[in-house]
């Protein structure tokens, strides 16, 4: 006996959303001869202006993230250096200001006070 072939359902919303509209186009393609009219309650006429505002909005996320992503390679170039140069105006700054370290707090950096350390508990003399 043949086995049951697998048919999958994308669970990334953006394959979800192609998968969606390509059955939904089929279906409206289809008509009144579409055997996906027997669906009960939602059906794709029900569904259906959901599911091209969905698509759209999927359609509208891919090219935001394609423009974030040329975003973060317009920056992340300049972090190593950035970190650098913040660390070593942090040291000038604290070496300026040894007496009141919360001035660096006038240059954005935050401010963490120290906690003194607790003193180690003495141990009794071995007898």
């Amino acid at each position: 006996m043949a086995r049951k072939p697998r048919v999958v359902i994308p669970e990334n919303p953006g394959e979800l959303m192609k998968l969606t509209g390509l059955v939904y186009a089929q279906h409206q393609k289809l008509g009144t001869k579409s055997p996906l009219l027997i669906l009960d309650s939602p059906t794709w006429d029900e569904l259906g202006p959901d599911v091209l505002t969905a698509v759209a909005a999927q359609i509208r996320i891919e090219e935001l993230e394609k423009e974030l992503k040329a975003l973060y390679g317009e920056r992340d170039p300049h972090l190593a250096s950035f970190t650098d140069l913040d660390r070593r105006s942090r040291d000038t700054l604290l070496a300026k200001h040894a007496a009141n370290p919360a001035a660096l707090g006038d240059y954005g950096f935050d401010v963490i006070a120290a906690v003194a350390p607790v003193a180690a508990a003495k141990k009794p003399a071995n007898l």
